[in-house]
């Protein structure tokens, strides 16, 4: 078969998705205060994907948000866009790393998890490579659910693929539209719910995904007017 079709990424995500590791309710990953949270996010100009990572704590300290440019390997597929930008959030991560000397104990991804019709979205990609506790957040939801969520701050639903629970949907505001939560790899959903709450204190999204959302927005804007792209 060849590579980088649609058809071998289907066949490469079911196999990967035998490698994703969820805990049970009580086991697992939860963060202590001091540990170091990566999220990311990325923003594309032609093939340039300008890349913003955020680094905070559970409790709100803010380590800082870094920026960097990669060029994508893997075309674009609908439904398999994990392949084409796992390996850049992978080498974001390796990048901030190396450079600066920080650690994740934690990874989100602006995306899902294991809610996804394969049970490997992009949160799935980056945990299983880098071993790492990793959760998805994403705007909209890949699966459909049932059950009409509650308006109060905290409410979620369940989200099933093959009578197996993947993920969460989340009201992470009372009153606006929800978010969907879905664990990566060595956190269990209960936790990554517990974490996502405790991030998204004001607005519907997380905060750390906002910062990385926002700087990755204003650092492909900049190379943008400054390189002519």
């Amino acid at each position: 078969m060849i590579e980088n079709t649609p058809e071998y990424f289907k066949i490469q995500q079911y196999q990967l998705a035998q490698k994703v590791q969820i805990p049970s309710r009580n086991q697992g990953f939860y963060p202590k205060s001091d540990d170091l949270i990566f999220t990311l996010d990325v923003q594309y100009q032609e093939n340039i994907a300008f890349t913003a990572l955020d680094i905070c704590t559970l409790e709100g300290k803010q380590v800082g948000v870094f920026s960097q440019k990669f060029e994508p390997k893997i075309d674009y597929f609908p439904s398999f866009f994990g392949f084409r930008e796992a390996p850049i959030l992978i080498q974001m991560i390796e990048y901030v790393s190396e450079k600066y000397d920080f650690q994740p104990q934690l990874i989100i991804t602006d995306g899902h998890g294991t809610a996804h019709p394969r049970r490997f979205g992009i949160a799935c990609h980056v945990g299983v490579n880098l071993n790492v506790p990793t959760i998805g957040i994403a705007k909209k939801t890949l699966l459909k659910y049932q059950g009409d969520l509650s308006s109060e701050r905290g409410s979620t639903l369940p989200i099933f693929l093959e009578n197996q629970e993947v993920g969460k949907v989340l009201r992470s505001q009372n009153g606006i539209n929800p978010i969907f939560v879905s664990s990566g790899h060595l956190v269990n959903l209960a936790n990554a719910i517990k974490i996502a709450l405790i991030l998204t204190p004001n607005y519907r999204l997380p905060e750390p995904i906002r910062r990385a959302d926002h700087e990755a927005r204003q650092f492909a804007r900049q190379n943008t007017s400054t390189s002519g792209i």
